[in-house]
């Protein structure tokens, strides 16, 4: 490519490793928050975005730029169909996120387990004394793990940490083969059997994926929690198991149509909610930001 390359960073990513790039060869320009209309004013190479930033087919059809940056480990805020006709490269992070999203699935099996929320209030309502409600212990317990990747794997490591039983689906058959130490079973397998069921599966491939035949099987002692996409449950019927007590509880990081939310979903106390922030911390920021800058150094060599 003649003349430097050009990178232009409208979302809100941690740009200091960016900065890192040798100044003879890239130019990095901040925009933070501006239009998708705006993007398309501008000339720029490589277009650094995070998931909160749609890119349909109208938007790439106009794009000048040859690449661009998510600075997330999912893609399904890009037609990336259309983008590889158009030769427009997509780069993410696999792994930059893994662990915290491990480690927030982790903090909401405990929180659900333990009814952490309701524990707040009581203390909070001046009723220290009140200990009538259920809790119970992750020890001993069977997790099933739907999508045994990055995320999966971090979290079946952490689980067996709690001495619990681990079992695990994915429809990559060389996932069981590499992971020798976790049994796997059929999704039907998994959901009937399982105290605990975690997603860890994209959006793509997989909408409504927990549909409301499959969200039936499970037990109604479970604890799901999905950290994945709000699209790959059928949250209408979740919702109704919650209200009769026909599954135990759920914890969720995300949801279908966010960031506007079911208000249904408001009315149960069974139900913990977090605002998709499973992969969202200060050193997932920073590993997303190294891993995609060196993507980016090594296509541009």
């Amino acid at each position: 490519m003649a003349g430097k390359v050009k990178i232009l960073v409208v979302d809100d990513v941690f740009i200091e490793p960016l900065k890192r790039l040798p100044t003879n060869k890239f130019t990095v320009s901040v925009k933070k928050g501006i239009s998708n209309e705006d993007i398309l004013k501008l000339r720029a190479d490589v277009l650094a975005i995070r998931s909160t930033r749609k890119l349909n087919k109208d938007f790439l059809e106009k794009f000048y730029g040859s690449m661009i940056a998510t600075f997330t480990k999912g893609l399904d805020h890009i037609d990336t169909e259309f983008a590889k006709r158009r030769g427009i490269v997509i780069i993410n992070s696999s792994e930059g996120n893994s662990q915290s999203a491990a480690e927030h699935t982790l903090m909401l099996m405990l929180a659900a387990s333990k009814n952490l929320i309701l524990s707040d209030r009581i203390v909070r309502k001046d009723k220290f004394k009140k200990l009538d409600y259920n809790r119970t212990e992750l020890f001993g317990k069977t997790v099933g793990i739907i999508g045994y990747g990055s995320i999966g794997k971090r979290v079946g490591m952490l689980c067996k940490a709690f001495s619990m039983d681990v079992i695990a689906n994915d429809i990559d058959k060389n996932v069981a083969s590499k992971n020798k130490n976790v049994t796997f079973k059929s999704v039907n397998y998994l959901l009937r059997n399982s105290d605990f069921v975690t997603l860890h599966i994209p959006l793509d491939g997989n909408f409504n994926f927990l549909s409301k035949e499959k969200l039936s099987l499970l037990k109604e002692d479970c604890i799901l929690v999905n950290t994945s996409r709000g699209e790959v449950i059928d949250e209408n019927h979740l919702i109704k198991m919650l209200k009769t007590h026909k599954i135990r509880s759920a914890a969720l990081d995300v949801f279908r149509g966010e960031p506007e939310i079911n208000p249904l979903l408001f009315r149960h106390d069974n139900i913990i909610l977090s605002n998709h922030v499973a992969g969202k911390t200060k050193e997932s920021k920073r590993r997303i930001s190294e891993d995609i800058t060196l993507k980016i150094l090594t296509h541009f060599k």
